[in-house]
């Protein structure tokens, strides 16, 4: 597969993907105004925390050195230090702050958990309006597609907490460790790892589950059924689909890294939510093309143009 076949469907169906890609911020939105409220009435008084103990502004001397382009390994590593030391204080100053701490961070974890199963209801009826395009060049009405979709969504996702998302927690808290422990004491090169080996960790997790969400909606499986077919459709092709994954990631992520680090603020902050959005709708895109070509089927690319089987 050209990977340009994939960015004609992806753009051919923009409507759609803008559709979802606004809904999601608004729905992402909404969780972090729940969110906030949530904060406020932790066991552990964050607020207070952060701000009497100079954490919010140890945070953003550590985040102005990373982006100021006169990066000193050295100075970056005593912010670190400063950091640390701040929590330290905070600890100290809080009656069973660690047991206090463990319950807020749990409540956290849930919450992460609620706003990841709420978030994804997207993916299944967005699989299958690309599947209507590619097998027939239809445009299936999104929201029509969305409550038809609603049961096997809400399983879905069920599933993917268990699996994908647990998988996702383990590989961002491992990265944050290896940095923590090891990359940090070589400045901007080992943040530029860490950024890296997170990347291509993640693409090893969505290359996992590409052919998931194609399997279900092409072959009407239900999720664990479609997962288990997934897998072996994938087996032929993993290190292919791989590449194409790893190769959008990357891409997006440095698209991002050039924003935020010419200026972060809200407008900025909200640029790069959208890119990512786009990002993981392109590879839904992809991993619909690419578990098409796996099985040997046509599809269209345009409603004038298709690719044949063997192409």
């Amino acid at each position: 597969m050209k990977i340009k076949n994939a960015f004609q469907i992806f753009f051919k169906n923009y409507s759609l993907v803008l559709k979802v890609a606004l809904t999601q911020l608004i729905v992402l939105a909404l969780f972090v105004g729940l969110g906030s409220l949530i904060v406020n009435d932790m066991a552990v008084d964050v607020e207070t925390g952060l701000t009497q103990f100079g954490i919010i502004d140890r945070l953003n001397a550590v985040f102005a050195e990373i982006t100021s382009g006169q990066f000193e390994a050295e100075r970056f590593n005593g912010l670190l230090a400063e950091l640390r030391q701040s929590f330290y204080d905070w600890g100290a100053e809080v009656d069973f702050f660690y047991q206090k701490l463990a319950l807020s961070g749990f409540a956290v974890f849930l919450f992460a958990m609620l706003v990841t199963y709420c978030m994804n209801f997207y993916a299944v009826p967005f699989s299958q309006n690309v599947n209507d395009f590619m097998s027939s060049s239809a445009k299936i009405p999104f929201l029509w597609r969305f409550c038809k979709s609603f049961g096997t969504s809400a399983k879905t996702q069920l599933i993917y907490i268990v699996f994908p998302f647990l998988l996702d927690v383990f590989i961002l808290f491992g990265v944050i460790g290896l940095y923590s422990s090891a990359l940090s004491l070589m400045g901007l090169w080992g943040l530029a790892a860490a950024a890296v080996i997170m990347a291509v960790m993640f693409s090893l997790r969505k290359t996992l589950f590409a052919f998931w969400l194609p399997a279900m909606v092409i072959n009407q499986m239900p999720p664990l059924a479609s997962m288990r077919e997934g897998f072996k459709t994938l087996a032929d092709g993993f290190g292919r689909v791989f590449w194409r994954i790893l190769a959008v990631t990357l891409f997006t992520y440095g698209l991002i890294t050039v924003i935020l680090f010419g200026v972060v603020n809200l407008a900025t902050v909200i640029i790069a939510l959208f890119l990512m959005l786009h990002n993981e709708l392109f590879i839904y895109t992809v991993s619909m093309v690419e578990y098409y070509r796996q099985s040997n089927f046509g599809y269209y690319i345009d409603k004038m143009k298709s690719v044949e089987a063997a192409e």
